[in-house]
């Protein structure tokens, strides 16, 4: 009898260890992670996982692997891992226990840019540009692409520059609505460069409260007209005082960002490509 309980606690911890092995995970790196046979980096390659998909960690190993990647550190060990029905081997130093969120990506003959973090509230997260110039997405309510990392994955042009700019609208609001007049007058900003972080990573723009309250001059009738012809007769009883763009139940805000890429091949012919994204407005 004794032996039997010491057969059923081994057997139980075993199945214990089990269960805290298998841990769900999200592939945090940017170009996707190599999945090994081993757990070395010569072993044969069974196949690329892609960034943001979801994982199971099935064994943790004590075998430890140091890489830099563009001048990090980056320390961690190798686990053997279960996705899409396939199973092997990982360097969990780019895998995440939270989940976050993808992004969207914008695809282009050569070219693909990914903007991190970013929530849409479009069906799709990819954006491919086929013979337009410009894509729309629809930023998701609370979120901006300002102050965002992008990262190309760039295979046929000699130089990709990112521009940015955003644009101003007019936004009335009462107590239970609001009307936005983005179909009338906007102030528009100049294009600027983005940062550049290295040779695939850009950081957007962010924009101060005095940017959001930019805008052109305008005459009050003209917007009195159009709160009528656009927001309804209602709306004439929450303008009928105002004296300026900026008086209650007025509002400035930004309605729209953009991002211009332009890419130069290797006869330093330019093709560019405008990414529109459009913010919710007068909440």
């Amino acid at each position: 009898m004794k032996n039997l309980k010491q057969i059923l606690a081994i057997g139980f911890m075993f199945n214990l260890a089990l269960i805290f092995a298998q841990q769900q995970a999200f592939v945090t790196a940017d170009n996707g992670l190599t999945l090994r046979e081993k757990p070395d980096v010569s072993s044969e390659r069974l196949g690329k996982l892609h960034y943001g998909d979801e994982i199971e960690i099935t064994e943790q190993t004590n075998i430890e692997l140091i890489i830099i990647d563009e001048g990090e550190r980056i320390a961690g060990n190798w686990v053997k891992i279960k996705a899409n029905s396939k199973s092997g081997y990982v360097f969990n130093g780019y895998l995440s226990k939270a989940r976050f969120t993808k992004g969207i990506e914008v695809h282009h003959k050569g070219l693909q840019l990914r903007v991190k973090n970013l929530k849409s509230n479009d069906e799709s997260i990819i954006y491919p540009f086929f013979e337009k110039d410009t894509v729309n997405v629809s930023v998701e309510l609370g979120d901006s692409p300002e102050g965002k990392i992008l990262v190309i994955n760039n295979e046929d042009y000699e130089r990709v520059s990112i521009f940015q700019r955003f644009k101003n609208s007019i936004t009335l609001m009462n107590e239970d609505s609001n009307c936005d007049l983005t179909d009338w007058k906007h102030y528009n900003s100049d294009w600027k460069p983005i940062m550049r972080i290295n040779a695939s990573k850009f950081k957007t723009l962010s924009y101060s409260e005095e940017d959001w309250q930019k805008f052109i001059k305008t005459a009050i009738d003209d917007l009195k007209t159009e709160v009528i012809e656009y927001c309804g007769e209602d709306w004439l009883n929450y303008v009928e005082t105002i004296k300026d763009v900026k008086d209650n139940p007025i509002g400035l805000s930004t309605s729209r960002i953009f991002l211009k890429i332009l890419m130069t091949d290797s006869k330093d012919n330019i093709t560019e490509k405008i990414i529109e994204f459009e913010i919710p407005m007068g909440y």
